[in-house]
């Protein structure tokens, strides 16, 4: 029987915020923070260059985190870790379940459209995710994540221009073990959690069982309702085989099943008069004190939506890694398989009346495929090459209803089908061309095709009526007119031929790097690097106009910086200094509509924009003692628009709109905290604070109205307050017979730091906003054995 037990031995260490105790040997060897703390500092083994190596080795800006920290802080999902990671932001995307706008350095994307692609790059035991949706992971089971800032277009691929968030969860260990948790928070928050290992099989089969669920009641009030809004159900369970038939051969399968039930919530932050919105300027429309309503304040916790807005998700991922040592080279194939369906009902308008509302019901599936060789030219060249393969598609059947037509609502119904392929081949060489120098360089060849078909929004009633000379082909919106045989009030349409359309996309990234070793510990390096978001279509397109393509858009980075252990590695300081030129940058924009439409403007994406965008980082860990260390990061961000043009004055005339501030890039993000552990009686007691401040941002590029020509701003509904979140964690743990029991009592954002986390205005209709969670107390019991 193994002994899952957290040791304590030598110094305690950390790396933002990392508080690590001795690894366990025979689990480090599938440990991808496998760490070292005989004295200080920790070594930390990352794979941020499809290789096994010291962090402190790679010329990468990458924060690593492993299981610990994950236990000792109250972790919940990557939402926690925006801050400690320098230049992270993460906030949650109510439209979707579990969907994430994740901005790294600047760069962001939020969009839960599944024909577009995300920005930063969530990676699960190798795995790319190919949507925004599913990205809020839990983090019970994961074995380390590390967060690489920058492009990391050569051995991750396309789309990857912001940074990678790469998590790997833990393998089985061949010998019975346990561990589970349990924990309850305000708002009647539950989570459970449990991982079985089971002794090895035959000499060559492990296995783990795994199984997790949330529930929560929400912290919204619904005053339409009068009851707690926002209650949300998770569960997930499946199994991993470590299969490991000789000593050269190894393979790791996962299967996960996960089902979400539970409903979506937005906050109502429209406003009247000029340059409101229409929901908030008609009398017959929504109520005054719905309208006009602060967004930094306590009122927008308090939403009016009049309908049940529930959320269904169902998914399905299997993942497999093969790795198979040919002497001194090693072949690695990781494979991965995600299906999942969702019925999701949304309450855009926030409001106690009925005037936009959606259904989105879609099935998405995608599959990837990777080929890596990796292996050693001669004891100062080593390689990686490989071959990558990406496919997915989805379907949507989306139902808009609109509730404030005359003489009478209409909804409409949108069919959308998406398919996506890409073909990649790559290839990193590293030389170390001294015993202190080291120079590489790597390059990637993608060739993406994607297609699309659109109706772009039929009257529902068409699929229940018979109606002449309707044949049920691609048709596109040309009015709200009356136009027989559609019943009076409902929209006229004809034909449209492009409602579909294809197009292919190709690109060559590339990186070169050097470092150079100042002494023991202490490397400086640099590089230049770049990377590609793919092009596409919008799958949200409302007319054959705004239906695309777009191309790509392109940024190319420079980095320097400095990774050091100074005073016996008691004190680690890794800097790092960056600027990001960001080119055909890919925009959501207004255009007029075409002639007869009911609203003269229509949301198009197209490559509007370039910017760039500088910045500073540094991460400090200090170790004065075995019981004690201190860690702090800091990022500093000037992200600037160097041109952007679109019409927002209503003169047809493109206006200079680089003014406006990029979404999610915070002036100043800052974290501190302290890992103190202390023997008292038979077990341990540990505190574990964290602060994160962020400063202020804006989550859309909406244009202020009325707008003042040369001195255009977001609109300020877009733009958070500063956060100051205080996380405290205590815990006690001790032995109990073979076994382990830790009691946790914690406080999630201490300081009740409240405000919206995202807004979105909707072509002068209406505005809703998505809110922080606020101060959470709970406790936590888990047992080891």
């Amino acid at each position: 029987m193994k002994c899952n037990l957290v040791l304590q031995c030598g110094a305690a260490a950390t790396i933002a915020g990392l508080s690590i105790g001795a690894a366990d040997s025979a689990k480090a060897q599938n440990d991808a923070t496998a760490v070292d703390t005989e004295n200080g500092t920790p070594i930390i083994i990352v794979q941020a260059q499809r290789r096994e190596e010291n962090v402190q080795d790679v010329p990468i800006a990458v924060t690593a985190f492993n299981q610990e920290i994950l236990e000792q802080s109250a972790i919940e999902d990557i939402r926690d870790f925006a801050g400690r990671s320098p230049g992270l932001v993460v906030d949650n995307v109510g439209a979707g379940p579990s969907a994430a706008a994740i901005s790294i350095r600047g760069i962001s994307f939020e969009d839960i459209e599944k024909s577009f692609d995300p920005a930063v790059g969530v990676s699960v035991d190798g795995v790319i995710i190919g949507t925004n949706t599913g990205q809020l992971l839990d983090a019970f089971d994961i074995e380390s994540i590390e967060i690489l800032r920058g492009p990391q277009g050569t051995l991750f691929g396309r789309n990857t221009i912001a940074g990678v968030i790469n998590l790997r969860r833990t393998a089985p260990t061949g010998e019975l073990g346990v561990k589970a948790s349990l924990s309850y928070a305000e708002f009647d928050t539950l989570r459970g959690r449990a991982i079985v290992n089971l002794p090895q099989i035959g000499d060559f089969l492990s296995l783990k069982g795994f199984f997790s669920y949330d529930r929560t009641d929400g912290f919204l009030f619904n005053a339409t309702q009068n009851r707690r809004a926002g209650e949300n159900k998770i569960w997930s369970g499946g199994v991993t085989a470590l299969i490991e038939p000789s000593d050269s051969i190894s393979a790791r399968i996962t299967y996960e099943h996960l089902e979400q039930r539970g409903e979506t919530v937005t906050a109502s932050t429209s406003r009247s008069g000029a340059g409101g919105d229409l929901i908030c300027n008609a009398p017959i429309f929504a109520p005054p004190n719905e309208c006009n309503r602060g967004t930094r304040d306590r009122s927008v916790y308090t939403i009016f939506q009049n309908i049940t807005t529930p959320l269904s998700y169902d998914a399905d991922s299997i993942t497999g890694e093969l790795n198979v040592d040919i002497g001194d080279l090693t072949l690695t194939s990781v494979t991965g398989w995600q299906k999942s369906d969702e019925d999701v009902i949304s309450d855009f308008d926030s409001s106690s009346i009925d005037f936009f509302s959606t259904q989105r019901i879609q099935e998405y599936d995608q599959f990837s495929q990777e080929l890596r060789l990796s292996g050693n030219l001669s004891d100062r060249i080593d390689f990686v090459l490989g071959l990558y393969y990406f496919e997915s598609e989805y379907t949507l059947l989306q139902r808009s209803n609109f509730g404030f037509t005359s003489p009478g609502p209409v909804v409409l119904r949108a069919d959308v089908a998406h398919e996506s392929e890409s073909y990649a081949a790559f290839a990193d060489v590293r030389w170390q061309a001294t015993d202190r120098l080291t120079l590489g360089g790597g390059l990637r060849y993608t060739d993406d095709k994607k297609s699309i078909f659109n109706n772009f929004g039929q009257p529902d009633v068409l699929v229940q009526l018979s109606i002449p000379n309707w044949n049920g082909e691609c048709v596109g919106v040309v009015g709200f007119l009356p136009s027989p045989p559609l019943p009076p009030g409902l929209p006229a349409y004809a034909s449209a031929d492009n409602c579909s359309g294809s197009a292919s996309f190709d690109k060559v990234t590339w990186r070169a790097y050097a470092s150079y070793e100042l002494g023991d510990n202490r490397l400086v390096y640099g590089s230049v690097s770049t990377g590609f978001r793919s092009g596409g279509f919008n799958g949200r397109a409302s007319s054959p106009t705004s239906l695309g393509p777009y191309q790509p858009e392109t940024v190319t980075a420079y980095e320097i910086g400095l990774k050091a252990d100074w005073l016996d590695r008691a004190l680690r300081t890794n800097l790092a200094l960056f600027q990001t030129d960001y080119n055909n940058k890919q925009e959501e924009t207004v255009q007029p509509s075409p002639p007869g439409s009911a609203n003269p403007q229509e949301t198009v994406v197209s490559n509007a924009a370039s910017a760039r965008i500088r910045g500073f980082e540094a991460e400090i860990t200090v170790v004065p003692s075995a019981e004690l260390s201190f860690f702090a990061s800091l990022s500093i961000l000037d992200a600037e628009y160097q041109s952007f043009f679109r019409d927002v004055t209503g003169d047809l005339i493109p206006d200079d709109v680089s003014t406006l501030d990029l979404r999610r890039s915070p002036n100043v993000t800052w974290s501190a905290g302290f890992n103190w552990e202390k023997p008292v009686r038979d077990g341990i007691f540990r505190l574990n604070p964290v602060f994160r401040f962020t400063d202020e941002y804006n989550t859309c590029i909406v244009a202020a109205q009325p707008a003042i020509v040369g001195a255009i701003i977001n609109d300020p509904r877009c733009e958070t307050d500063s956060r100051e979140i205080l996380d405290v964690t205590a815990s006690y743990s001790f032995d109990i017979g073979d076994g382990e029991l830790k009691f946790s009592a914690f406080a999630r954002n201490l300081l009740n730091d409240r405000g919206i986390s995202s807004t979105l205005p909707v072509a002068s209709l209406l505005t809703f906003s998505g809110v922080r969670a606020p101060r959470q107390f709970g406790g936590e019991i888990l047992f080891k054995f």
